[in-house]
This record gives C-alpha cells, structure tokens and sequence, in this order.
C-alpha cells in the first residue's frame, strides 16, 4: 500500500483552503430562518387615486380661408393668332434678307417670324383691368394638438392594523370603512 505523504506543497496549500470552506458550511447551516404566515383583519381608513400623467400628440388637418380680390381683365379685341402669324413672318422675312446673302434667308426669317408671332399672340394678355370679384382661397397645414392626458394607475389603501396604519396598493378602491383581510409574513433569522 502507498502511502501519501501529507508535508507536500500542494497538500500545505489546499489544506487551509478546505477549513474555510468546511467551516463556510457549518455557519450556513446553523443559521436557519423561519416564516410565519397569518392572515389578520383591518380596517380601511382612506383611499387615494393614483394617476399617470402624459401629453398625448395627435396630429390634425388644420383649414385656413380668407376672401381676396381678384382683378378682372378686359377681353381682348381682334388679336388673332393668324394676324400675328402675317405680322411675325413679314417682320421675318426682311430680317432675314437684310441680315443674310443666301437664297432663301428671306423665306427661312419668314417662317421663324410667323411662328415667333403665333406664340407671342398666345402667351399676350391684355393688362387692362376692368373690376375685382372676391375668391375664397384655402390652405390646408398639418399641425400637432396637444392634450393633458390623466390615468388611474392603481389606488392607495390606508388600513388600520393592530394600531398602527399601513398603506397597500391595489388596481381596485376599497371602500373606507370596510374590513379587509390582510395576509402578513413574518420572518426570524439568527443575525
């Protein structure tokens, strides 16, 4: 048989190491705690609403109208497309022989003139203001509504128990003056 020699390194080492944990245990285990669990009766003496507050946001369409005068323009006599067309291609044409030496400078300023003309007599309003009329006009923005939002969140009981006044919460109200079972624990340990 072998036979373990205890003054080793390794064995001076773990020695002390193993009492602490050994006498961890021992104090663990003489050091047991009690309950006590019984159910009293007492007396409800108030009650206070509890309340969550926050700023609900909602965003909503907003309409704006005002009535603005708007200007009435006399119509416009005898300007014909047609007419400005003849004006513009003879204003062309002798752009275009003045300026050019080219055979058909005179027929090319024609058409650019006829067509410049034609434009012109469409995009040419008569300025003349002749009386206002009222027009409603309308905008339409988004902006946010706040409101002051208050929740019930639970209730604060006071209960008178054994002399002394406790307070319990509870999602619902309790009545004052109405008796309610209490449930108390009571617990005792070795310090």
């Amino acid at each position: 048989m072998t036979r373990l020699k205890v003054n080793t390194p390794l064995c001076r080492l773990l020695a002390p190491v193993a009492a602490v944990i050994m006498s961890g245990s021992l104090m663990v285990g003489s050091a047991v705690a009690e309950t006590r669990i019984e159910t009293v009766v007492g007396t409800v003496v108030d009650t206070i609403t509890l309340t969550s507050t926050y700023i609900r946001k909602t965003p909503t369409d907003q309409r704006n109208c005002r009535t603005e005068d708007v200007p009435i323009y006399a119509e416009s006599e005898g300007n014909s497309e047609l007419g400005s067309m003849i004006i513009g291609g003879l204003i062309g044409s002798a752009v275009g022989n003045k300026f050019s030496d080219n055979d058909g400078a005179g027929a090319a300023g024609t058409v650019a003139g006829a067509i410049l003309g034609r434009e012109h007599s469409k995009n040419q309003k008569n300025s003349r203001i002749v009386g206002y009329k009222q027009q409603e006009s309308c905008t339409v923005k988004t902006v946010m509504l706040e409101e002051n939002v208050s929740e019930i969140t639970g209730y604060r009981n006071h209960i008178e128990l054994d002399g002394k006044i406790i307070k319990l919460e509870s999602k619902s109200p309790l009545a004052v003056g109405s008796r309610v079972e209490v449930v108390r624990r009571i617990s005792y340990s070795l310090r």
